[in-house]
């Protein structure tokens, strides 16, 4: 019996079939990576934002910032937090205390850039503004997502007015729906 060889065309459609199976796996790959970091973000600011409305509760104020601003976390050699500042305001001691009983300093420690800014999982600045161009009572919390950057224009930080007629809400969404994708405290 004559052994047979593969012809070319049946070698070529074994490699196309490879080829179309992992961009396929690749591409699922990548949404869920991203759909993790996305997650994680969330997770970020809502910690920090509990933490906020805690030190709210017990102190009566939330730091002040009036444009946005970085979160800076300040750690000692020992690897504890020793100071917040959300948006240039810093925290008193009293204030950490209280934060740090609800947003864990060792998850912030997670997502600090080398100079001490809380980052989103892709690497941009988380953002603080109080009391919050669009959450005008409490504040705003705003991270930049995979883009790095902030709202539908693209912009280096989010937008801190509105176009006329329009609120700043405006600036992150198109026909009422969310056009970016920035990860923030509001929607």
């Amino acid at each position: 019996m004559k052994k047979r060889d593969f012809t070319l065309v049946e070698l070529l459609a074994v490699t196309a079939l490879i080829a179309i199976l992992a961009g396929i796996g690749f591409a699922a790959f990548s949404y869920a990576s991203n759909r993790g970091r996305e997650a994680a973000t969330k997770s970020l600011i809502t910690r920090i934002g509990a933490g906020l409305e805690s030190v709210r509760t017990k102190h009566g104020a939330f730091p002040g910032a009036t444009s946005y601003g970085d979160i800076v976390v300040t750690v000692n050699s020992s690897g504890l937090v020793t100071g917040i500042t959300f948006g240039g305001t810093a925290l008193s001691a009293k204030q950490l205390k209280t934060f740090l009983a609800i947003c864990d300093g060792e998850s912030l420690k997670k997502n600090l850039d080398g100079s001490g800014n809380v980052t989103d999982a892709w690497g941009g600045n988380v953002k603080y503004c109080s009391p919050g161009l669009v959450n005008t009572v409490k504040f705003d919390l705003v991270a930049p997502g995979p883009d790095e950057k902030f709202g539908t224009a693209r912009a280096s930080a989010p937008p801190a007015t509105a176009p006329s007629g329009k609120t700043v809400l405006d600036n992150y969404k198109t026909d009422g729906e969310w056009s970016c994708d920035d990860i923030a405290n509001f929607d």
